[in-house]
């Protein structure tokens, strides 16, 4: 199963680098066309897709990796016992907020289904999908890190939590 994962997480990376440089690749032939007076209408529609999907993937590559954004203001001068606490607590509150984006993000996009975009014939359910299937994702980054945390939380030889 972790061979798995591993496997999955190059995977997410490549799909994540390749949308983020077909968005690129996308918006500067549109610009091009468009100044030639032959606008590529779809573009906006398949740049619209990968945006949402690069970057929720690119979200879940970062919470993987704990380079997100955190503070520590209030609890770097707490025991370091009282820091790990808090920080399983914090990750229990980011599991169950990813939990309901899954529910209610696939309950979205079960109401954009039958919502085309604007230019390719294609349903809107695809660009939403992406909040609940990387929520899965990011849900099991988040239980991988509660399960080391459990497991780690009474070593406490001088280290920072």
């Amino acid at each position: 199963m972790k061979k798995f994962y591993e496997y999955y997480c190059k995977f997410e990376k490549i799909v994540c680098g390749t949308g983020f440089i077909t968005i690129v690749v996308l918006v500067f032939l549109s610009a091009i066309a468009r100044s030639l007076k032959n606008p590529l209408q779809w573009s906006i529609d398949i740049s619209m897709l990968l945006l949402a999907w690069v970057s929720f993937l690119g979200a879940d590559i970062a919470w993987r990796r704990g380079q997100l954004l955190g503070i520590d203001l209030l609890t770097r001068n707490l025991p370091i016992k009282a820091q790990k606490l808090v920080d399983l607590c914090i990750l229990t509150l980011i599991l169950a907020s990813l939990i309901i984006f899954i529910i209610f993000g696939f309950m979205l996009a079960k109401s954009n289904w039958r919502r085309s975009m604007q230019v390719v014939r294609m349903s809107y359910s695809f660009v939403t999908l992406s909040l609940p299937v990387v929520s899965i994702s990011m849900s099991v980054s988040t239980l991988i890190k509660i399960v080391g945390r459990v497991k780690n939380f009474g070593k406490d030889a001088g280290q920072k939590a």
